[in-house]
């Protein structure tokens, strides 16, 4: 599916370029884009909660992810912390 905000030509050339990549290269950019993803995640929770340490950082964003259920399952003494 091509994006709204992409020609079909250029789409076409960014499928072929990303088709041409190996993939050990393809999942080492989507590890980096996940990262970045978690890294800006953990940032938002740092604002909103200047008070959070980097555990509690963790934990809320470990929370958000994956939901209070697995979240107990791994932590079951530790606080909902909020995100």
């Amino acid at each position: 599916m091509v994006p709204a905000d992409t020609s079909v030509t250029v789409w076409r050339v960014q499928m072929a370029a990303a088709a041409a990549r190996s993939v050990d290269d393809r999942l080492q950019e989507w590890a980096a884009l996940c990262r970045a993803t978690a890294d800006t995640h953990a940032d938002g929770i740092r604002r909103r909660h200047p008070d959070y340490d980097d555990r509690q950082v963790f934990l809320a964003l470990v929370r958000v992810r994956y939901g209070d259920a697995l979240y107990r399952a791994a932590w079951p003494g530790e606080p909902l912390l909020e995100a």
